[in-house]
């Protein structure tokens, strides 16, 4: 029966790769549009940031770019303000699911902010491992997976001679990730599963779609799809999970698209880092509204140096 999961999963990455060679251009109207209609998702805080974010690109400041110090500083105080009032996770286990929305904020502040920082391959490497250790305490493998892998673009295209350094430096994280999951058979366990989830989606979304762009804007996209299978956790569905549930065979418009999104991120060295480590990194738990704003935010800040 996982053929019909496999099958789907392949066609999605036709198209994803399609929308890749496409050489469509995205114009940065496009672009703010959909920004702006991605922050509806919530009904205050986000939009008006959303705003902000677009008033700073009508200004042309590079926001990015001339506030990656500060950016950093950010991703590292909300997980230390978080466990200090709060609690932390890796002692107090009922904390993980409560955290986890201000913790995926962190890592994408810390994806950003490695990049296109302007300090030094010391300093970088420095903070790689301070925010490993934090998001060991916040019990999240993917947080860690998603600051390494900005760290591991970021020095292999900006810092070619200490390419060298990245392979015996890759072992810390692998280690890490391994022993938090509890074994190289768990972690296969927990990529079967995710696939496992996919493939349902599939079955039950094929041909006209199941939520109808309800995941894409849910303000809890991966606690909903637990929901859907009597669960009150939260289930990840690979990177095409939500596009099929939501559409269908329509999805494949919005897998073209991401294609399109990162095709459009090469035009700069950082944004190609950064959306291709987020990319990466949904591919076990998924894309959603949340990780698309900050794709099309980057893409449209990058958009300032190409025009």
């Amino acid at each position: 029966m996982l053929v019909l999961g496999t099958v789907y999963a392949l066609v999605f990455f036709a198209f994803f790769a399609l929308g890749y060679m496409s050489g469509i251009k995205l114009p940065p109207a496009l672009l703010a549009t959909l920004f702006l209609v991605l922050s509806l998702r919530d009904l205050f805080v986000i939009p008006i940031l959303a705003l902000l974010t677009l008033l700073a690109y009508r200004m042309k400041l590079n926001a990015p770019r001339l506030f990656a110090e500060y950016v950093l500083l950010v991703s590292l105080l909300i997980p230390v303000v978080l466990y200090v009032v709060v609690g932390v996770p890796l002692i107090e286990n009922s904390l993980r699911y409560k955290l986890v929305a201000p913790l995926v904020l962190a890592a994408i502040l810390a994806t950003i902010g490695i990049t296109y920082s302007t300090i030094s391959f010391r300093w970088k490497t420095f903070l790689v491992g301070v925010y490993m250790l934090l998001f060991f305490l916040g019990t999240f493998r993917s947080l860690i997976l998603l600051v390494y892998l900005a760290y591991f673009l970021d020095t292999y295209f900006r810092y070619p001679q200490f390419r060298r350094l990245l392979l015996p430096l890759s072992t810390i994280p692998v280690i890490v990730i391994v022993a938090m999951s509890g074994g190289l058979e768990a972690i296969l366990i927990r990529i079967g599963f995710t696939f496992l989830v996919f493939h349902n989606l599939v079955r039950l979304s094929v041909p006209w779609g199941l939520f109808h762009g309800a995941l894409l804007f849910s303000d809890n996209p991966r606690a909903m799809v637990a929901s859907l299978f009597g669960a009150s956790t939260h289930y990840t569905y690979f990177f095409f999970g939500q596009a099929i549930a939501d559409f269908g065979i329509f999805g494949v418009v919005e897998a073209f698209f991401l294609g399109m999104l990162l095709r459009e991120s090469e035009k700069t060295l950082e944004s190609f880092v950064v959306v291709l480590s987020i990319m990466l990194y949904a591919l076990d738990p998924g894309i959603d509204a949340f990780l698309l704003l900050f794709i099309l935010g980057i893409l449209l800040f990058s958009s300032l140096e190409t025009h």
